[in-house]
C-alpha cells in the first residue's frame, strides 16, 4: 500500500509540475491573450489533467483491492484446508507463540490435555495492521508459497484471543519434559525429538517431534506409540517364552543322553526310564513346533476353513472322551450341558481343536477333584459355548494377556504343566477365522469361564442334514 502511494503522489506531483510549466509557457508565449480565454483555457487543461490522474490512481486502487481480496480468499482456503487435515490427524498437533502461549491445537490434542475441544482447530478472525500492510505490499513481490504459509500460520497464532491465546502450554500440560522440550526449540531454533508419557493417560505412551515454525511459532506433534511399544514387548516376551520352552525339554534329553552314554545303556533297571523321557520330552517339542507352525499358518491366512453344520453335542463328546483318555490319571470330572440339537456353522476338525485346547487347559489348571463343564446356549444367530472350571483361576492382570503367544501368568504353577503355552493364542484366532469372538473371565480362586461365538447354521440347512434324511452331510 506504501508503494501505491508513493505512485499515486508521485503522479499527482507530475501533473502539478506540468501545469505549473503550461501556465509560464502560455504567459511567456501569448501575453496578449484575454483572460477569459486564459481562464477557459485554463479549466479545461486541468480537468483533462484531473481526469487522467484520477484515473489512474483509481486503477491502482482497483489493482490493489483485487489483489488484498485474492490474498484474503487464499488465506481462506488455506486455513480451511488446514483445519480439515487437523482435524483428521489422530496426532496431536501443538502450535506455541514466543510467550509459550497455545496459538493452535486440533481434536486429537483437545482430547489428550486440558484443552476445549469447542475452538480445536480455529484461526483468529482477525488480521493486525501491520499484517494487512504485509498483504498489500505482497502485489509488489510476489510472495512464495512458503513465505503464505508462514503467513497463514502468523495469522493462526495472531487470532481471536479469546479461542486459543487464553491458554499457556503449562494450563495444557504440567509434564517438565514437554515444557522443556518446547522452550528449548524456541530458544535454539533446533528440532528436539523424545518420549513422553501423558500423566492423564495411563499406559499411553507418545513420540514427541518439536521444530520451529518461522522465527515466532513452535509446532510439536504427539505420535501415539502405545500399541507398537506393546507389539515390541509381545515380541520380546514371545522369544523370551520360546527360548524357555525350548531350553527345559533340550536340557532334559541332553541329561539323560548324557547319561546313557556314560554307562546307562547297561543299567537295565534306569534304562528304559530315561529313554521314556527322552521320548515325552521330544514329543513335547515336536508339539510345540506344530502350534507354532500352526498359529502362523492361522495369522497368515494360510488355512481353508471347511464351513458346513456341524452337530455339536457328538463334537463335544468325543474331545472330552479324548481328553479322559490322555488324562485318566487326572482326577477331574468332565460334564457336558449341550442340546442334541444344536447346529453350528464350522469346520468340524478346527472346532475339536479350540474344544480341544480349552477343555485341555482346564483339565491342566483345575484342582483335584475338581469338574469342568461345557455348555451352550444360543442367542442373535450364534451359538454360545463356554468351557467352566472349578481351578484356582486367573488372575485380574494376566486375564487380558492370556490370549498371547507363550503367555504364562502364574510361572510358577505354569512349569509343573506340560503344553505349548500356544492353545489359547490357537483358539483366538481360529474363532475369529469363523466369525465369532472369544473371551475370558475369572475370580482367584473361583476357576476360570472361556466362552466363544460360533456362527449357527440355517434352518433349511439343518433340515437339510437331520440324521435319518441325510446324516453323511452333517459331522457327527
Amino acid at each position: 500500500m506504501k508503494d501505491l502511494a508513493r505512485r499515486v503522489w508521485f503522479v499527482t506531483f507530475a501533473s502539478l509540475t506540468i501545469f505549473i510549466v503550461y501556465e509560464i509557457v502560455k504567459t511567456v508565449l501569448f501575453p496578449h491573450i484575454s483572460v477569459i480565454t486564459s481562464h477557459a483555457i485554463t479549466v479545461i487543461v486541468a480537468a483533462v489533467m484531473t481526469f487522467f490522474v484520477s484515473r489512474y490512481a483509481l486503477r491502482r486502487y482497483g489493482g490493489a483491492l483485487a489483489e488484498i481480496q485474492r490474498q484474503t480468499a487464499i488465506t481462506e482456503e488455506t486455513n480451511r484446508l488446514l483445519g480439515g487435515v487437523l482435524a483428521t490427524m489422530r496426532e496431536a498437533v501443538i502450535i506455541v507463540d514466543s510467550q509459550m502461549r497455545v496459538a493452535l491445537y486440533n481434536q486429537a490434542a483437545a482430547r489428550i490435555f486440558k484443552l476445549p475441544a469447542a475452538t480445536a482447530g480455529k484461526a483468529g478472525a482477525r488480521r493486525t495492521r501491520s499484517e494487512l500492510q504485509d498483504v498489500e505490499s505482497g502485489m509488489a513481490r510476489r510472495e512464495t508459497l512458503t513465505a503464505r504459509l508462514q503467513s497463514d500460520l502468523t495469522t493462526f497464532a495472531t487470532g481471536d484471543a479469546e479461542s486459543t491465546r487464553a491458554f499457556r502450554l503449562t494450563d495444557a500440560t504440567r509434564d517438565p519434559a514437554i515444557n522443556r522440550a518446547f522452550a528449548e526449540v524456541l530458544s535454539e531454533k533446533n528440532a528436539v525429538d523424545l518420549r513422553v508419557e501423558i500423566a492423564n493417560l495411563q499406559g499411553s505412551s507418545f513420540h514427541l517431534s518439536v521444530a520451529p515454525l518461522g522465527n515466532e511459532l513452535v509446532l510439536g506433534v504427539f505420535f501415539d506409540i502405545t500399541q507398537l511399544e506393546r507389539l515390541e514387548r509381545v515380541r520380546r516376551e514371545f522369544f523370551a517364552n520360546l527360548s524357555h520352552e525350548l531350553r527345559t525339554p533340550l536340557t532334559a534329553m541332553l541329561a539323560c543322553a548324557e547319561t546313557l552314554l556314560t554307562g546307562a545303556l547297561e543299567d537295565p533297571g534306569n534304562r528304559r526310564r530315561f529313554v521314556e523321557t527322552l521320548y515325552k520330552h521330544a514329543t513335547r517339542m515336536t508339539e510345540l513346533i506344530s502350534d507354532i507352525s500352526d498359529l502362523s499358518a492361522i495369522e497368515s491366512g494360510q488355512i481353508e476353513l471347511t464351513l458346513k453344520p456341524v452337530r455339536l453335542a457328538p463334537v463335544v463328546g468325543d474331545v472330552i472322551a479324548l481328553v479322559e483318555s490322555r488324562k485318566a490319571e487326572a482326577d477331574i470330572t468332565l460334564n457336558a450341558s449341550v442340546p442334541d440339537d444344536v447346529f453350528v456353522h464350522a469346520d468340524r476338525r478346527r472346532l475339536e481343536q479350540i474344544l480341544y485346547n480349552l477343555i485341555d487347559n482346564a483339565v491342566k489348571f483345575n484342582r483335584p477333584g475338581g469338574s469342568v463343564t461345557v455348555t451352550s446356549a444360543g442367542g442373535n444367530g450364534s451359538v454360545v459355548i463356554s468351557v467352566i472350571d472349578t481351578g484356582t483361576g486367573i488372575e485380574a492382570t494376566d486375564l487380558p494377556r492370556v490370549f498371547e503367544r507363550l503367555y504364562r501368568g502364574d510361572k510358577s504353577r505354569s512349569r509343573k504343566t506340560e503344553g505349548s503355552g500356544l492353545g489359547l493364542a490357537i483358539v483366538k484366532h481360529l474363532v475369529h477365522a469363523h466369525g465369532g469372538e472369544v473371551s475370558g473371565e475369572s475370580n482367584p480362586g473361583g476357576g476360570a469361564r472361556f466362552t466363544f461365538t460360533m456362527p449357527t447354521a440355517a434352518p433349511q440347512e439343518k433340515a437339510d442334514s437331520g440324521i435319518s434324511a441325510a446324516r453323511s452331510a452333517v459331522d457327527v
